[in-house]
């Protein structure tokens, strides 16, 4: 729980280091957006590889060791110039089984009609990690450089990482797993990407994600910022709300879609109803109605446990030795849409010539949304026909 709190920390806390080392640097925005999405690239890349340890070697074990991996990355992102790209690939890599680990650990411990309010409060808890990411670490850099920030980063993922290796317990499941050959556990990959449940479930899942990722990670303070003309403490109050938001949103949610399950009531049901609203709010945030903004990126961060609740409804379909490499798949698929959205949406917006201060103009930045909202809502419609036919 703690290692995943310190990826959400990790993945979004360039938002508001990333105009530090933008301005202190020279950086151009879609280098910026680069460096920010490599930390996905990463994690989709170790994605293969992560489910089949988790899978045969288990949560603490698979965890610790990449930890150790991800403090090295912050420390030699801390060196700056020269190192920034290939120490936010190593955070990637380093933070590619917490996320997976965390939905793993819930399915072995908690029992399948629990799991849906299990993952929201493992995702509330692991929220503060992003919400420290925002206003906490703005009062920070006013304090410190950002490379004493990130050197600091990387003392405190060693210390996790220590923690996990002696502390965590092992479930008893893992001892039990005889090895199998690599191929053999590649084809498990296959079983997972071919089942009817995550078929239907996974494009909903993937983009909402990839929106998540990419927006409260970077592209949320770029657009308060150039398309609302908030002032730096406001956008990092701001993006501190979406923090709380999405906290509360998997406690609250997580516990409401527990407690209609138990009645009767389907968690894909809830899962389609929680994606609309996720999606109606963006709609809003697009048109720019101007006032609502802190509240309207507070509602984004509140309803995104609906494309989260993905996992615990595919944990639960897939055999029990499938579900880190499910989870694991699922997480690739949706890290890799969140380095699409992430760097292309800096790709979009550089199609605009900015203004004298550097601002691109509103166009460009609801251009690149609206795409992405498009696609959800093709998502939607997939996910919720389905639901409707049986």
């Amino acid at each position: 729980m703690v290692a995943y709190l310190l990826s959400e920390l990790y993945r979004n806390i360039n938002a508001i280091a990333g105009p530090v080392i933008r301005d202190e640097l020279g950086l151009s925005l879609e280098y910026l957006g680069l460096m920010t999405s490599l930390f996905l690239v990463a994690i989709a890349g170790a994605q293969v590889f992560t489910g089949i340890w988790l899978d045969r070697f288990g949560a603490r074990r698979t965890v610790t060791c990449l930890l150790l991996v991800g403090a090295l990355g912050a420390a030699l992102f801390s060196l700056g110039e020269g190192w920034l790209l290939i120490g936010r690939f190593l955070i990637g890599i380093g933070m590619a089984g917490c996320w997976t680990a965390a939905f793993m650990v819930n399915s072995q411990w908690w029992p399948p009609e629990r799991l849906v309010l299990a993952n929201g409060a493992i995702i509330g808890f692991a929220g503060l990690g992003a919400l420290f990411s925002t206003l906490p670490a703005q009062l920070l850099l006013e304090q410190v450089t950002w490379n004493a920030m990130f050197l600091g980063l990387a003392v405190i993922t060693v210390l996790v990482a220590a923690v996990l290796w002696f502390i965590a317990p092992e479930h008893p499941d893992t001892k039990q797993r005889a090895p199998s050959g690599f191929v053999a556990q590649l084809r498990g990959y296959k079983q997972v990407i071919t089942h009817p449940v995550f078929i239907r479930l996974a494009p909903m899942s993937i983009l909402g994600q990839g929106v998540w990722l990419s927006y409260q990670g970077l592209w949320a303070g770029v657009w308060l910022r150039e398309v609302n003309r908030l002032d730096a403490t406001t956008v990092a109050a701001c993006l501190l709300l979406f923090a709380v938001c999405v906290v509360a949103g998997n406690l609250i949610l997580g516990f409401t879609a527990d407690r209609l399950a138990r009645g009767g009531y389907s968690a894909e049901k809830s899962m389609a109803g929680a994606c609309f609203l996720f999606i109606a709010v963006q709609c809003v945030i697009w048109a720019n109605p101007g006032g609502f903004t802190m509240v309207l990126w507070g509602g984004v961060g509140l309803f995104v446990v609906g494309v989260l609740f993905a996992y615990a409804l595919i944990s639960r379909a897939v055999p029990a030795n499938l579900v880190g490499r499910a989870c694991s798949l699922l997480n690739l698929l949706a890290t890799l849409a969140g380095f699409v959205m992430q760097s292309g949406v800096g790709a979009v917006i550089e199609l605009w010539r900015p203004d004298a201060q550097g601002i691109y103009p509103e166009a460009a930045h609801q251009t690149a949304f609206g795409v992405i909202i498009l696609c959800q809502i093709l998502a939607l419609v997939w996910l919720a026909f389905p639901l409707n036919r049986r």
